[in-house]
């Protein structure tokens, strides 16, 4: 008699019509079943077919008939709560089903007609909360799946432990890869390629072969340890 979703129902003057057939035939076939079951079983030996199916020609489409009064009045109660609301939520169902247990009471007194009132209005609760939880729990992934997303994602950027991707400085780990790129933007180049061969950083480098006494000659004399 209700859809899976509330946004998937028809707009309202199309809903009671749906409701009323929905519930005729829902009480037509169920009732059908019930009391084929019952003439057969309450019918004598030799004629049980017999009875069972005119019980259930006789008194189905009665119950069928129940079911529909009953899908009219919820519908049209759910209406005038979605148009006076105007939102769609499961309190509507709920409200509405205590009000159709009422309606359908009112003639019984003031007793039975709260009593019904209170009934519908838990059945309608249970329906609408297991409907949420099965939405609910149809929504949610498998348990597997959170895992294989996870894993999908991949290591970190300075997962050391990850293996290479790529040839040449790629075997070398991100993580120490980026402190040495660190290290080396700390630490200036001392020893560049210039026209004349490599320089020293822009100083001039020296050799000696003594001690401190000699540096005066080492000096003339340049790197050659041997004077001419």
């Amino acid at each position: 008699m209700r859809n899976s979703s509330i946004a998937d129902r028809d707009p309202c003057p199309y809903r009671i019509i749906e409701d009323i057939g929905g519930a005729f035939a829902f009480g037509a076939i169920g009732g059908g079943v019930w009391h084929f079951g019952k003439g057969a079983w309450n019918s004598p030996k030799g004629s049980r077919l017999t009875g069972a199916i005119s019980n259930t020609a006789a008194r189905a489409p009665i119950m069928g008939g129940q079911f529909a009064v009953w899908g009219g009045l919820f519908a049209c109660c759910d209406c005038t709560l979605s148009a006076i609301r105007q939102k769609e939520d499961p309190w509507n169902s709920i409200v509405s089903g205590a009000a159709t247990g009422g309606i359908l009471a009112a003639r019984a007194g003031p007793k039975a007609m709260a009593s019904a009132a209170v009934v519908g209005g838990v059945i309608l609760a249970l329906i609408e909360g297991m409907g949420i939880w099965m939405n609910n729990y149809f929504a949610m992934p498998p348990p597997g799946m959170e895992d294989q997303m996870a894993a999908s994602v991949g290591p970190p950027a300075n997962d050391i432990t990850a293996p290479p991707t790529t040839g040449g400085l790629g075997m070398i780990p991100t993580g120490l890869s980026s402190v040495g790129r660190r290290a080396t933007r700390q630490q200036p180049s001392t020893l560049t390629m210039g026209d004349d061969g490599f320089d020293a950083g822009g100083h001039e480098t020296t050799f000696s072969t003594g001690g401190g006494s000699g540096g005066d000659e080492d000096r003339k004399g340049g790197w050659w340890p041997f004077r001419s």
